[in-house]
């Protein structure tokens, strides 16, 4: 019985680190992601505003033609 338990705790405390490990890469991926989407933004930042802009208004549209 003693053991089960111990090896329980083992499984639990490896699935603990696995998930750590997997946060840790995830973090550090979304990080290079962020810097990447930043640098394209700084490049030329009115055509990305533009683009959210329109994207906006295209939403808006469609979303108003649903509610007649």
């Amino acid at each position: 019985m003693e053991e089960e338990v111990e090896e329980e705790s083992k499984k639990i405390k490896q699935t603990l680190n696995d998930l750590s490990v997997k946060i840790d890469e995830l973090s550090k991926t979304i990080g290079e992601k962020k810097e990447y989407a930043e640098r394209k933004i700084n490049e030329n930042p009115l055509a990305y505003m533009a683009g959210a802009f329109f994207g906006g208004v295209i939403v808006g549209y469609v979303m108003s033609r649903g509610k007649s």
